[in-house]
């Protein structure tokens, strides 16, 4: 019964990104198709080779063009976030609050989970970081702060509670 209720709901998402794309005036292509199916609905960020061997399997002459091209397009639409997290690699991750003001996300290290709109990280990060942050930054910096993503990178509670359950 749980996994009839993901497949419903990545279904649901799957036509939801598909609908966007086609209000923006776009056709939804087999591999604009095949690449928001991956993503579905799991919050989780993705490389583009990563992308392009999974949707290689089913279109076997898609090219790594293809995919760039798709992934910069639902980027500039805003459709899907991207992310340069100090490589030289991008990632990509469909989320509907991407492009809000202000984003606050946890990736894992150990199991790639993307935590986002995660109601104590967010307090935490206002109580401690942007209600201050907003004033202190003019002063000192003279720089107007309008919007910001913040990044955290460590342990989610899954794999806390994994590793302190199994000590290595």
């Amino acid at each position: 019964m749980k996994n009839d209720n993901k497949k419903i709901n990545k279904k649901k998402n799957i036509e939801y990104w598909e609908n966007r794309l086609k209000e923006l005036g776009y056709k939804i292509t087999e591999p604009r198709r095949a690449i928001i199916s991956i993503f579905g609905n799991e919050s989780k960020l993705y490389k583009a080779d990563e992308i392009y061997l999974i949707v290689k399997k089913d279109y076997p002459d898609i090219g790594i063009s293809t995919i760039y091209r798709t992934l910069e397009l639902l980027t500039r639409l805003k459709l899907i976030c991207k992310f340069n997290l100090g490589s030289e690699r991008s990632y990509y991750l469909l989320s509907k609050d991407c492009y809000k003001d202000t984003a606050i996300y946890m990736i894992c290290d150990n199991c790639g989970r993307v935590i986002i709109d995660n109601d104590c990280l967010n307090n935490a990060v206002k109580i401690r970081l942007i209600d201050n942050a907003e004033k202190h930054i003019f002063k000192n910096c003279m720089l107007k702060v309008s919007k910001f993503q913040i990044i955290f990178s460590g342990l989610c509670d899954k794999c806390v509670v994994g590793k302190l359950e199994n000590p290595e």
